[in-house]
């Protein structure tokens, strides 16, 4: 055989060499597995440390997703805060609600945990769905944006320097700022709950904590509140289930302890024994209504548009629509309050052609009508991403543009027959106008017949310039548009494809359709793809809370995949 020679080979050898080649390939090649960001929840064992690669990636999602609301600096001055309560934190003053520290001051895991969950009772949302090294590489950047603005208010950096920026050894020491570690609280062991300690701890409640939340937790006490810089501040309904931070018994010990930095909730470290406090503890847990704090957090979920074989139509009471289970997704106001929207009920359907949404919430009143100044219309709005990574979810940004489908129950009112003044007042006094297209001179005249239709466009000029909101002659209760970042929205009016949208108010509550064709004839329109997942989220509207414009509630990003 030549001068080849066959050689037996140890198995223990083989195994060694194997293993080797497997460690250079996955140090040298990406082998790890693709996964969807809702799917990169790879565990770290403790925070990873700071390099400049981990720090620029926390700068880019903080610019990505936080800077809307945050600001550019962290001074809570971004573009949408003005239409946010609570107000976006200031990072720059160093002041923090939930801390677990007797000082008062934040430590790296109250960030992580903060961006981890989210904060109810606000609009910051969770950012599970990020990994966590991207979590911590945000907590980086974070602590860096406080660090920096401290040191400018003590005058140990100037605006100038920071304007011509910093080098990254200067950045990495503000990055990793320590905080004291005997100021951080230790939470004793917790004894085991007693219908005994539960009295003594609803006692407390009502000695300690009555006089703002109330005597049964529902926050009707003392109503006239400021926080540190003087916003106003209503105390928390804690049967509500809506806590700061979460209701688990170490979280709980931490806002006891620590107090809320920067609001009325004072810290009771060493005014109540390590017994009372577990007490009060174990009576504040049993407050919250059952599911009720699971229902206010903000969860990314998956919905599924179930492939369909008749033709879908806007009706909302359509049989098939009962052979779907309903997909719970929260919602939040924009502006907080308590009386609010808890979650709507999402079904989806689609043929290969039509693809169809149906939404259900809980409204008491049925708001339809907008003639009276202090009148609101109830609605709702589907937002839509083709982008795997969208930015934050409100009105996309300059790169990255939303569509939206948008109905009003007002629009539907106007689609049977339009709805003005003469209408709401129809035995008023009123003047006749000369661009009154269906008036003889000198022939009776009644206000019910200056309908806004009869008129010249010319002279109703929201018509006349062709906002298609001020059409007396609308036809459809929907309205599809596309933005890209805030006062970009454009009403898109597509040859083939438009969507519609049919409302039906029953049994206390809102039952909304949206219908459109999967494919639509212009090459910037939104277009869906079967087996591929996009991204959805939500809004609504309650009239009758006067909800308008920017004060609703919203979701988060969901995913929506149409079933092959």
């Amino acid at each position: 055989m030549n001068d080849l020679t066959i050689k037996k080979f140890d198995p223990v050898k083989l195994f060694l060499v194997g293993a080797c080649l497997i460690l250079i390939l996955f140090f040298f090649f990406d082998l790890s597995p693709r996964t969807s960001i809702a799917q990169s929840q790879v565990p770290f064992l403790g925070k990873p440390p700071l390099t400049e690669a981990l720090f620029s990636k926390g700068e880019a999602l903080y610019q990505k997703h936080c800077v809307s609301c945050h600001g550019a600096l962290g001074a809570g001055d971004g573009e949408a805060a003005y239409l946010l309560y609570p107000k976006p934190r200031d990072f720059t003053r160093g002041e923090f609600r939930l801390v677990s520290t007797t000082d008062m001051t934040v430590r790296d895991e109250d960030l992580f945990k903060t961006i981890t969950r989210g904060m109810p009772g606000s609009v910051m949302p969770p950012w599970e769905f990020l990994n966590e090294r991207d979590r911590w590489g945000l907590v980086y950047y974070v602590r860096y944006l406080i660090e920096l603005g401290m040191s400018e208010e003590k005058g140990e950096m100037t605006n100038e320097r920071i304007e011509k920026g910093l080098l990254w050894d200067q950045k990495k020491k503000l990055a990793t700022a320590q905080i004291d570690p005997e100021a951080i609280i230790k939470a004793s062991q917790e004894p085991s709950v007693k219908e005994e300690g539960l009295t003594l701890g609803r006692e407390l409640f009502v000695k300690a904590c009555a006089a703002c939340h109330g005597n049964m937790g529902r926050g009707d006490g003392r109503q006239i509140m400021k926080d540190s810089l003087g916003v106003p501040l209503k105390p928390r309904d804690l049967t509500a289930g809506i806590f700061k931070g979460a209701s688990s018994p170490e979280e709980l010990y931490c806002r006891i302890v620590g107090g809320l930095p920067g609001s009325p909730m004072p810290s009771y470290h060493g005014a109540f024994t390590e017994e009372q406090i577990w007490d009060l503890i174990h009576y504040v847990r049993t407050l919250p209504k059952p599911g009720a704090e699971e229902r206010a957090r903000l969860r990314r979920v998956k919905i599924v548009a179930h492939r369909a074989q008749e033709t879908l139509t806007v009706d909302p009471l359509a049989g098939y629509w009962s052979n779907i289970e309903p997909v719970f997704v929260s919602v939040t106001p924009l502006w907080w309050r308590n009386d609010r929207i808890e979650g709507i009920e999402v079904r989806a359907l689609h043929n290969g052609t039509q693809i169809a949404i149906l939404l259900s919430w809980r409204d008491a009143a049925q708001d339809d009508s907008i003639i009276a100044p202090q009148s609101f219309s109830d609605g709702a709005a589907l937002q839509f991403s083709m982008e795997e990574d969208p930015p934050f979810f409100a009105m996309g940004s300059s790169t990255s543009p939303v569509y939206i489908w948008h109905w009003k129950a007002s629009w539907q009112k106007d689609v049977a027959e339009h709805v003005d003044v003469e209408t709401a007042y129809p035995n008023t006094a009123i003047d006749w106008y000369p661009d009154q297209t269906n008036y003889e001179p000198g022939s009776p005249f009644e206000t019910r017949d200056s309908k806004t239709e009869f008129h010249d466009p010319l002279f109703i000029t929201g018509w006349g310039a062709g906002n298609p909101l001020s059409n007396p002659k609308k036809r459809r209760p929907a309205e599809e548009a596309r933005a890209k970042g805030f006062g970009s929205l454009t009403i898109q009016i597509p040859k083939v494809g438009k969507a519609d949208a049919k409302g039906v108010w029953q049994d206390e509550g809102w039952r909304v359709v949206f219908l459109r064709s999967m494919n639509a004839s212009e090459k910037d329109a939104l277009q869906f793809a079967v087996g591929k997942p996009m991204n959805i989220a939500f809004a609504v509207w309650d009239g009758f809370e006067k909800d308008r414009n920017g004060q609703k509630m919203v979701s988060i990003w969901d995913e929506l995949t149409l079933e092959k």
